[in-house]
């Protein structure tokens, strides 16, 4: 059986299926760089399908990446699902903390912790640290014990 060809309207219209099989009314918009795609979901119940704290949304995400590598037969591509600009919102939030809390460890001297984060979290505060001329961050601990500390350089 030949594999699927991997492109935004196979992508699309798997996740419509998906949508469609949850029963909930939306529509989704793909777009691509490279092998990653961006899938902009908006709905009149964005809250049923993001979740607390984004769970179903990082949910759905896991099921439409495992369909398209078993129709596909790949593992090159990396999804990124937002519905109605949610994780757009906790993201610019994210970048305002890290950079309120680089500030505190820049005034103090001393690093502070997030706990409870997950890896988009703490990959959304590294990248918008990267660049501080006054702070580092760094991840440690392992599964859901890891955490982040954002410390002086």
């Amino acid at each position: 059986m030949a594999k699927a060809k991997l492109d935004e309207n196979f992508v699309a219209k798997n996740i419509a299926a998906i949508i469609e099989k949850l029963g909930v009314s939306a529509t989704a918009e793909v777009s691509r760089a490279d092998n990653t795609f961006f899938i902009d979901i908006a709905s009149e119940d964005s809250p049923l399908l993001i979740g607390k704290n984004g769970s179903n949304l990082e949910s759905l995400r896991f099921i439409l990446a495992v369909r398209i590598k078993s129709l596909t037969g790949s593992n090159d591509f990396e999804i990124f699902i937002d519905v109605d600009n949610w994780r757009k919102h906790k993201e610019e939030k994210l970048k305002n903390m890290a950079l309120s809390v680089a500030q505190k460890v820049v005034a103090t001297g001393e690093p502070e912790s997030f706990f409870n984060l997950k890896a988009f979290e703490r990959r959304v505060i590294h990248s918008a640290l990267t660049d501080h001329p006054d702070v580092t961050t760094v991840s440690e601990g392992e599964g859901a014990g890891r955490y982040l500390i954002i410390k002086p350089r």
